[in-house]
């Protein structure tokens, strides 16, 4: 059967918005250049390009009309899919499965400052669905509350998730917040949303990020070590589903099962060497051990209390300090790929990771709030498979 390998991968250092000096176009086409250097291609060897970007934070409509001849898409097939890293990435897997492209590559950037909260006000419904002026801190806190309510989880394990993220940032070199914060600080800080305090919750982080995916036989001409994509799934909240569907996050433990599935992981806690997931709020990292079958329901907070989740630990999670450490909103999941691959090869993560052969990489469009109709994606890569 055929195989899909990620072959490079191109980074332009995240940073505020007053440091990053670039638009998007010139961001993307510059991490697309270095992705491509890297494996001696050129941009008229690109078959498709895709690109993870939304209208609302590009400060532009139709930008992916500017974004993609910058991904090396001029004249070739172009895909924009808004807020979805990892789809992105599943949508490359495909045109190549089903022979339609031999290499594609995946790009976002973010160096458009915005006003997140109106944004977000303005993606969620605020008339039908939601009340005027929610925002997503304030869905954020929502389903902070009720993880609360039901799980056994205290306000310690919350702090407890963004000190352990903060620190695994603050020894992650292409992380944006390398400050580790403590868990008294996390404590300290302003309450946004109850019970979420500002530590709590991811700010944007403004960069870009680009992958090379290509076809079994040409990856093994461009690499020696070549990553490959041995399971990918996705699934949707409901976007009118009850409070349960939508706090319980079925869609990714959907997503989840159908990776594991096509990867042929029966216990991924046993199976998996590291996760990286999405977390733009300290309680949905909690929540994700059990969505993505790291531990039972209701043993969220066990899991982290026995340090598992540490690098050190049995079943690290966010290695690169995840979205509370690198907040890229457009391109957070392709970043995040990114991270995974530079832990399989070695350079992320320190010794406790450096024999890391099989990891899972989750994405979502929860980094700028959601009340429902939210968006998952889960990716396993494997080196040597």
């Amino acid at each position: 059967m055929q195989k899909v390998a990620i072959v490079s991968y191109g980074v332009l250092p995240y940073t505020s918005a007053d440091d990053i000096g670039m638009w998007n176009d010139e961001a993307t086409f510059q991490v697309t250049r270095e992705a491509l250097n890297k494996v001696n291609l050129s941009a008229d060897q690109v078959d498709t390009a895709i690109i993870s970007t939304m209208d609302g934070l590009d400060g532009i409509t139709i930008s992916n009309s500017m974004l993609s001849p910058a991904a090396g898409g001029y004249k070739k097939e172009t895909i924009r899919i808004e807020n979805g890293g990892i789809h992105c990435a599943i949508s490359a897997v495909a045109g190549i499965l089903s022979g339609g492209a031999d290499i594609v590559v995946v790009a976002s950037a973010d160096s458009i400052q915005n006003n997140l909260n109106l944004i977000s006000n303005t993606t969620q419904d605020s008339v039908f669905r939601g009340p005027l002026g929610f925002n997503q801190e304030q869905s954020y806190g929502l389903l902070a509350t009720e993880y609360l309510k039901n799980s056994g989880i205290s306000l310690q394990d919350f702090a407890q998730v963004a000190e352990k993220n903060y620190r695994n940032g603050a020894r992650n070199p292409w992380a944006h917040r390398k400050d580790g914060v403590d868990v008294q600080a996390v404590n300290s800080s302003e309450t946004i949303a109850w019970p979420l305090t500002d530590s709590q919750v991811a700010k944007p982080s403004y960069g870009a990020a680009a992958l090379v995916f290509a076809s079994e036989e040409t990856a093994k001409k461009l690499t020696n070590d070549p990553v490959w994509v041995t399971g990918v799934g996705a699934g949707t909240n409901p976007y009118f589903g009850s409070w349960e569907e939508l706090s319980s996050n079925v869609a990714m433990t959907k997503a989840a099962q159908s990776a594991y599935e096509k990867a042929g992981i029966n216990i991924p806690a046993e199976e998996l060497d590291f996760v990286e997931v999405s977390n733009p709020f300290s309680a949905y990292e909690l929540k994700s051990y059990e969505n993505l079958g790291l531990c039972e329901e209701g043993k969220a907070g066990d899991l982290l209390r026995s340090g598992a989740t540490d690098v050190q630990g049995s079943i690290p999670v966010n290695v690169s300090g995840g979205s509370l450490a690198t907040n890229g909103l457009n391109s957070a999941g392709v970043f995040r790929i990114v991270q995974a691959l530079q832990i399989l090869n070695g350079e992320l993560g320190g010794n406790e990771l450096s024999s890391a052969t099989k990891g899972l990489v989750h994405d979502c469009d929860m980094n700028i709030g959601a009340i429902g109709g939210d968006s998952h994606a889960v990716m396993i890569l494997e080196k040597g498979a």
